[in-house]
């Protein structure tokens, strides 16, 4: 199967910005949307979306072509996702933990929906970071098991894996509060 960015790709290692520009208004809003959904901050995933392109940029000659150019830019998001998780962590030094009774559980419609997505935001982080992004790829932004192993640079196996251990994390999480009636 031929790749549509090689061309780009190439030009791009030559220094063509308006091939840069395309490219980059071809993948803008999926890898921000990767990206937002890792970090849960628009303005940082806006900023590491940013830092993303700028190292394609940097490092379009290193494209050897050996996989299609967007399996290696998810790479490249991956690893940015993963260095700034990493960064986060270590100077972080206060942890917010918001218990259930702090979300007033009891309201109805768009509040409920609030509440719901706060908790699986709560859930989603507390996943190991290779298992998030894992499942941010595969769930939300439709890559196959095969391609999350592609991306992250894992087996296949590994990936599945992954996939498995972060699916069941939330399962064992958010089940029991929908089955209390508090989600």
């Amino acid at each position: 199967m031929r790749d549509p960015d090689a061309g780009l790709i190439r030009e791009i290692a030559q220094g063509n910005e308006a091939s840069f520009t395309r490219l980059v208004k071809r993948y803008q809003n999926r890898v921000l949307s990767t990206i937002y959904r890792y970090v849960q901050d628009s303005s940082v995933a806006q900023d590491l979306a940013q830092e993303v392109f700028i190292k394609v940029w940097e490092n379009a000659r290193t494209f050897k072509g050996k996989s299609r150019f967007s399996t290696w830019l998810y790479r490249i998001v991956v690893n940015h996702c993963l260095s700034y998780h990493s960064k986060r962590e270590r100077h972080q030094t206060v942890e917010l933990e918001e218990s259930l009774t702090d979300h007033g559980l009891s309201v109805q419609g768009k509040a409920r929906k609030d509440v719901e997505r706060e908790l699986l935001k709560e859930a989603m982080e507390k996943l190991s970071s290779r298992q998030r992004i894992a499942l941010i790829l595969f769930k939300f932004e439709g890559y196959s098991c095969k391609e999350v192993a592609g991306i992250m640079g894992i087996s296949f196996p590994a990936a599945q894996s992954l996939i498995f251990r972060a699916i069941d994390a939330l399962r064992k999480k958010l089940v029991p509060l929908r089955e209390k009636g508090l989600i």
